[in-house]
């Protein structure tokens, strides 16, 4: 069971926020970054466990790992 305060907890609830700021749905996210929207609503709920999914999401907003981690 993960840490309420984990990396990758914080990393979901960021990703929710920085979805919002572009103007996009979770569903609009998981099209763009081929992934089913269910797996973008997971990493919300339970946080973001793998560094390299992180990677690419910063890649795709172009925003740098503090803005995803902080």
């Amino acid at each position: 069971m993960m840490q309420t305060d984990s990396l990758s907890v914080r990393a979901g609830k960021n990703l929710k926020r920085i979805i919002k700021e572009h103007g996009l749905t979770q569903e609009q996210f998981a099209e763009q970054i081929y992934v089913d929207a269910t797996t973008v609503r997971r990493w919300l709920k339970n946080g973001i466990d793998k560094m390299s999914t992180i990677e690419e999401i910063l890649k795709f907003f172009d925003i740098d790992v503090s803005d995803i981690l902080q």
